[in-house]
C-alpha cells in the first residue's frame, strides 16, 4: 500500500522535473514496488480524467448511454495506462536501456498528475473564467506543447536518451495514445 508521504514525494519529485530539474528523479521510487505504486495515479487522477472527458467540449457522447460511456471509458482508461509502459518495456531493451526502464515509467507514470492538473485548468478557463473558445484554443495549444516537451525532458532524464531518440518516444507515445483514443470513440458508437 503507498502511503500519503510517498505519494507526496514522487509529486514533488516531478514537480521538479518540470522546472528542469533532473536531480527530481532522485526523489522518485526506483525499485520494483515503487515502479507499481506508480500505477496508484490511474486512481490519483481518475476523478481529474472524469471531469475532463465530463466537460471538455466535444459531442462524442452524443446518443451513447450512461452504462456504456462508463464501460467503454473505463476500458479506454486502463489500456491507456497499461499500453505505453508495456510498449516502452520493448522500446527500453532495444535501445539497450532496461537499467532505466523502472526509473522513466514511475517518472511518466507521476508526471500524469500535472499533466491533468493542466488540463483542468484550461477547463477552468473555460467553464469558470468563460474566456473565449478562441482563447481556450490558444492555451490548450500551449498546454499540450508543455506536456509534449515535459514528456521529451522525462525521457532524456530518466531513460537517458538522445534528444533525438526521446522525441521520436514522444512522437510515438502521441501516436499509441491517440490511436487507443480513436479505438475508444468508435466504440462509443459501435
Amino acid at each position: 500500500m503507498i502511503t500519503r508521504h510517498e505519494v507526496l514525494i514522487s509529486l514533488y519529485g516531478v514537480w521538479r522535473l518540470l522546472l528542469r530539474d533532473p536531480r527530481g528523479v532522485e526523489w522518485l521510487d526506483n525499485s520494483i514496488d515503487g515502479y507499481w505504486k506508480s500505477f496508484f495515479c490511474a486512481l490519483l487522477i481518475l476523478p481529474g480524467y472524469i471531469a475532463w472527458i465530463g466537460f471538455a467540449p466535444s459531442d462524442v457522447y452524443e446518443g451513447v448511454g450512461l452504462l456504456r460511456i462508463i464501460s467503454v471509458e473505463g476500458i479506454g482508461y486502463v489500456i491507456g495506462w497499461v499500453s505505453w509502459p508495456l510498449a516502452m518495456a520493448y522500446v527500453a531493451s532495444a535501445v539497450s536501456r532496461d537499467d532505466n526502464y523502472i526509473r522513466y515509467i514511475v517518472a511518466y507514470n507521476w508526471a500524469t498528475v500535472i499533466q491533468i492538473t493542466l488540463f483542468l485548468l484550461v477547463l477552468l478557463l473555460l467553464f469558470v473564467l468563460q474566456l473565449p473558445e478562441g482563447v481556450v484554443a490558444v492555451v490548450t495549444f500551449c498546454v499540450m506543447a508543455v506536456l509534449l516537451y515535459y514528456h521529451w525532458y522525462i525521457l532524456r532524464v530518466a531513460l537517458d536518451v538522445s534528444s533525438g531518440a526521446a522525441a521520436a518516444m514522444v512522437f510515438g507515445e502521441y501516436l499509441l495514445s491517440q490511436f487507443v483514443r480513436s479505438i475508444t470513440i468508435g466504440m462509443l458508437h459501435g
